[in-house]
């Protein structure tokens, strides 16, 4: 059976159900979000009476689902379960955000890519490096609301009655504390990534009468990615980010990290733009040129990452001599 329900339709569905669902007391709104790279996203806001924190469940991919084969009742349901996830039963305690002596310490930066979102760094307290922006964030503390971030924006800086030069030093001073740098082997991160998976697959089999230690699945996942590791030259690519997988990109910026790495490898090394997440290096060893890996780039973030965490569609590469970042393609 195709699922042939547009998306307005599919969307004011999923409101009513949920509406259903609840009591009086919550109010369930549909919004278009805006988004990294100018992306517009179905949000739904779902307002407690009291709370002042209102979760957002994106629909986007719920559609996508709902196209892709799923019934409603099956997506419905998902639904359902990420809102009760998201509930919250204490308030945010917003203090901190209000009162810069308060959160200076909570400060961080991040790039995005400077072409897709001109507009919304026409609000925002920027620095422009290379075709990417730096903007500034406050994390938010983990025991309030893990892992959540707020968006600096000039009207903030007005509020607290700040510049941008103290907004940027705190974040210099902040960023690399808070998210500290992750720099791991390709090799490495797919046996990771892969291991999880298997263990994940494994505890999904109700027949299992053991259960293998984590050593276990590293190696078996390292065995069955041995052709690919070996083909692909996965040994001579390394993954950087942060160790929270957090708007990672901006390590690029940490003081000194790429000038230990080059130095380290006695070589210039490549970054590919993986997403605002990570970034892929590659020290030039000759074999590979600017526009073979550009062709990747594109392709990467054409189909492998989400359009909100594309960061750009360029090739940089960090010469070891000039101690610098260049754009190359």
């Amino acid at each position: 059976m195709v699922n042939n329900m547009n998306k307005m339709d599919f969307c004011e569905k999923i409101k009513k159900e949920l509406e259903n669902l609840l009591d009086g007391e919550t109010a369930v709104t549909l919004r278009k979000m805006s988004r990294n790279n100018g992306i517009i996203l179905d949000g739904m806001v779902i307002a407690r009476k009291g709370k002042n924190i209102s979760p957002t469940i994106y629909l986007d991919e719920f559609y996508e689902d709902y196209t892709g084969g799923k019934t409603f009742e099956e997506v419905m349901e998902e639904v359902t379960a990420l809102y009760e996830k998201s509930v919250r039963e204490e308030n945010l305690d917003m203090d901190f955000f209000t009162d810069y002596e308060k959160m200076k310490n909570k400060v961080a930066f991040r790039v995005i890519g400077l072409e897709k979102n001109k507009e919304l760094l026409k609000e925002l307290p920027h620095i422009i490096f290379l075709d990417m922006a730096v903007v500034f964030y406050c994390c938010v503390p983990e025991e309030t609301l893990e892992r959540a971030t707020i968006l600096i924006y000039s009207s903030h800086l007005k509020m607290w009655g700040i510049t941008q030069e103290t907004l940027y030093k705190d974040a210099l001073h902040n960023t690399e504390k808070i998210l500290p740098p992750k720099l791991i082997s390709m090799e490495k991160m797919m046996e990771e990534i892969f291991a999880r998976d298997l263990k994940k697959e494994f505890l999904l089999k109700e027949d299992n009468g053991w259960m293998p230690d984590e050593d276990w699945f590293v190696k078996a996942a390292r065995q069955m990615l041995l052709p690919v590791t070996k083909e692909q030259k996965c040994s001579s690519m390394f993954v950087l980010g942060n160790e929270y997988k957090l708007f990672g990109a901006a390590v690029i910026l940490y003081e000194g990290l790429l000038e230990a790495f080059a130095d380290k490898l006695k070589s210039d090394i490549f970054i590919l733009p993986s997403s605002v997440h990570e970034v892929i290096l590659i020290p030039d060893d000759g074999e590979q040129s600017a526009g073979e890996l550009w062709n990747m780039v594109c392709d990467i973030n054409a189909t492998q990452v989400a359009p909100d965490e594309v960061l750009t569609d360029s090739v940089y590469c960090y010469l070891r001599e000039e101690k610098s970042i260049r754009r190359l393609y």
